[in-house]
């Protein structure tokens, strides 16, 4: 479970950021959280803002986090880190990224974090709080000096194949040191879909319906959106082995349509998914990582889930996270949206929704939350968005 996010430096955020997932007093749909050791946190947020207003960028630093955790231990001696700090100042090029995750494995609290130049791991640490008091696995300053409290012999043994530009947990991960396995699972579960990923959600789906039963499933959610599809069948298992996907994987796909004839007989179309909608394909292309997310109790970071959909079902795959029904498993949901329609506080908690602004002096990014400001129960949130009232929008000047 994501407790909180932060950054700083990093691509348009300058000054350091926080996501908090942690719930807020409001007694407001109490079933949209989680509990957890006498905390809440929330199943589900969604951040606003302006293009190049930085919402986007967010995201990407979490998948940069994610990324090199699961696999800077490959890192080639001397390779640079592909960090990219904030351009905008004449310092931040040499100064470190900073990156900061707070979350639960198991109900164990993690902390774990690190700092990067260009070249190399600066910081690095992991606390855990196996009985509600923090106890460190590791530390590490200055790129070398590290400090152990556990398993001391074996982790100087880690440390010492752990090179300058890359990550101790990853390395010490890939040895199977077993105090950070859970927490380079914890990595490894996330989902991410940004541009800068390489997650691919269509080409994941296509591969996993050579299972007759997941078919089925993607089937069913399929039709529950009202798409008209009846079925998915598989034209060629062999064309969806591939590991990377391809316009390969999408023409194998077909969906089965049902139509009825002036004799009132029912007959069957297919339809090659290539000749889908664009909001179909949109659909089909999440509809299956948050069915995995949703079984698993993972958490998924989408940066505009609801391009090309409706905004009926926007609000479904909202709704789906934040029910106690079908999330049972304490599934999450991180994601970037220009619908308003949910900027609704029936759909939505108040401190589920955040923005995103961009300093006019200094074009550095600043996130902040709806729950930052005095908002009654029944205020509309969506006009006072559109107004201006919590900042966060483009100020259009007019003219061509």
């Amino acid at each position: 479970m994501l407790i909180q996010f932060s950054v700083e430096n990093y691509l348009s955020i300058k000054d350091k950021v926080v996501l908090s997932l942690l719930a807020s007093k409001d007694k407001e749909h109490p079933d949209f959280l989680i509990n957890h050791d006498n905390k809440k946190c929330l199943k589900s947020a969604v951040i606003y803002g302006a293009n190049a207003s930085g919402k986007s960028n967010v995201l990407n630093a979490f998948w940069f986090m994610v990324n090199y955790v699961l696999t800077s231990h490959n890192q080639q001696l001397h390779m640079p880190i592909g960090r990219t700090a904030f351009k905008f100042d004449d310092f931040t090029a040499v100064k470190p990224s900073s990156f900061e995750v707070i979350f639960t494995v198991d109900a164990i609290r993690y902390a774990y974090g690190f700092s990067v130049t260009d070249t190399l791991v600066v910081d690095e640490y992991l606390y855990y709080y196996p009985n509600g008091r923090q106890a460190i696995i590791f530390e590490r300053k200055n790129t070398k000096e590290y400090k152990f409290t556990v398993d001391v012999e074996e982790q100087n043994m880690l440390k010492d194949r752990t090179s300058a530009n890359k990550l101790y947990l990853s390395v010490a991960s890939n040895w199977s040191y077993s105090k950070v396995i859970p927490v380079l699972d914890w990595f490894a579960s996330c989902q991410i879909l940004t541009k800068r990923s390489i997650a691919d959600a269509y080409g994941l789906n296509a591969r996993n319906l050579r299972d007759e039963e997941y078919r089925s499933i993607i089937a069913s959610m399929l039709q529950v959106a009202d798409f008209g599809i009846k079925a998915l069948e598989i034209r060629d298992f062999q064309g969806l082995g591939s590991l990377m996907p391809d316009k390969q994987s999408y023409n194998n796909i077909e969906t089965v349509h049902t139509v009825v004839d002036e004799n009132g007989k029912e007959k069957f179309y297919n339809l090659n998914m290539t000749e889908e909608s664009d909001g179909t394909n949109s659909y089909f292309k999440v509809v299956g990582i948050v069915r995995k997310a949703l079984d698993k109790g993972t958490l998924l970071v989408a940066d505009e889930i609801d391009a090309h959909l409706h905004p009926l079902l926007t609000k479904h795959l909202i709704s789906l996270f934040n029910s106690a029904e079908f999330n049972p498993h304490g599934a999450q949901l991180v994601f970037t949206s220009h619908n308003t329609t949910l900027l609704d506080l029936d759909i939505m908690r108040r401190d589920q929704i955040w923005f995103t602004e961009k300093n006019e002096n200094t074009a550095a990014t600043d996130l902040f939350s709806l729950d930052d400001f005095s908002v009654r129960k029944d205020t509309k949130i969506e006009r006072g968005y559109l107004i201006g009232r919590y900042g966060a929008i483009p100020f259009i000047k007019g003219g061509l």
